[in-house]
Formats: structure tokens, sequence, C-alpha cells
């Protein structure tokens, strides 16, 4: 009977609640660069920008991380289609697809290693580009726009920064207090930006109960990427890949 109960329960909570759709890219580029790109990382941008329009055309509205997690602790009924675009590891690709989202006052929340805004780090050759810290912090100037929303009004930021990790490692790899200081440095690099927002996007998916309770520690909501739809609760964010 509580099982049954349970299935009634989510059954009516997914008719009153539309769920709001998370999507993690990484590369979106005119061209793909062998040298410095996983394939399995990158879309076209045309692909991207059609993908986009198509799901606009279809009544969906595109918001920032804040705005949907504001939706998803807070709504008891949700009738509008929301989804919100992600970035991962911070690239230097990334000055080829802002721009575009900026025209379509597209928001982007951007989830980032800090060890690699020195210019000179990378993850896994020396080819890799990523933006510096000069200009992830220029973003915060450059990407604002004064909007009319339905819920909110004023001065929308069009583009939010999160945490990746310091590096791009496995979560599960570490003692608890490694990473709390993979977490601490990152955060202590990230906060001074005008548009950080205290969210952890692990990498791989990579997490334990003991790396969730650390981010609720220090009031920071982890977030995988594992394709379960958002509808309501305060603990974690779901993503999936577009």
């Amino acid at each position: 009977m509580p099982n049954l109960l349970h299935k009634i329960r989510n059954r009516f909570k997914k008719l009153r609640l539309q769920p709001i759709r998370i999507f993690d890219m990484h590369h979106v580029t005119a061209a793909y660069d062998a040298e410095s790109m996983n394939r399995g990382d990158w879309m076209q941008i045309d692909e991207f920008k059609q993908k986009l329009m198509a799901m606009r055309d279809n009544g969906v509205e595109f918001i920032s991380m804040t705005e949907a997690y504001r939706h998803i602790c807070t709504d008891w009924l949700r009738f509008k289609k929301y989804v919100v675009i992600t970035f991962d590891d911070g690239y230097a690709s990334l000055k080829e697809v802002l721009p575009w989202l900026d025209e379509q006052h597209i928001p982007a929340t951007l989830f980032i290693n800090g060890k690699y805004l020195d210019g000179k780090s990378y993850r896994k050759n020396p080819k890799e580009r990523y933006l510096t810290y000069d200009e992830l912090f220029a973003l915060a100037s450059s990407h604002t726009h004064t909007h009319t929303h339905t819920h909110t009004s004023g001065a929308r930021q069009m583009v939010e920064v999160g945490s990746h990790g310091w590096e791009h490692t496995d979560a599960t790899q570490m003692t608890l207090d490694e990473f709390d200081k993979y977490i601490d440095d990152n955060v202590e690099l990230l906060r001074n930006h005008p548009c950080y927002i205290p969210f952890h996007a692990y990498t791989w998916n990579s997490h334990t109960t003991e790396t969730d309770a650390s981010l609720h520690s220090k009031n920071i909501i982890p977030i995988y990427i594992d394709g379960v739809k958002n509808y309501n609760g305060i603990n974690v964010i779901h993503r999936e890949l577009l």
C-alpha cells in the first residue's frame, strides 16, 4: 500500500508540474578542432541554434539556473516549459557561442574548474584552451539585460558562474578532506565573480552521499548529470545532455 500511495503521489505531482529541463554542453563551435576538443563534447553551432530555436517555437522559455531553482523550490503548479542551458569546464570556445545566446536573450550557466583559468594549465593535453581569469570576469559586465518577466523584473544576468571543482577530477576518488579542499579552493576563487552562484556540478556525475552532505554543509547545491527531470525539491538539481 505505501508503494501504491507513492506512485499515486508522484503521478499527481507530474500532472500539475511541467518538468524543468537543464541541458549540459561543452564545446559549441562552427568547426571541430581535433587537437583541442573531444568529439563527444562538441556540437556544431548551427545545429545548436536550430535545436534552441525549435524549443522556443514549441513554447519553451529559457531561464537562468537561479530562476530554475526558485521555480523548483516553490512552484505548486507549473504549466510553462522552462529550459536552462549550461556549459561545463570553461573552454575558450565559449567566446564563439555566448554572443549568440546574448543576442537571443538566452541565459547561460558556466560551471568552471578554477585551476585552468591561469591560461597555462590544461586537463588532457596542452592544446586545450580555457577562458582566462580576466575573460571570465569580463563576462559580468557584457552579459546583462534589462527585461520584464512574468515572475521577475529588472536586470537579468545572462551569464551565471558555478563550480565544477578546482580540477576536472572524480569526486569518488578523493578522501572527504581532499574533496572539501577541491571545493573550497574553487569557490574561494569564483565567489569574487559578481555572477557567482552557489551550485556545484559534479564531473562525470561522480558523487557520494558524503560529498552531497559536504556541499550542503557549505550551502552549495549539488548538480547531477543523470537525465532525471526536475519537478520539485531543494536538495539536488538534475541535468541531461542536449
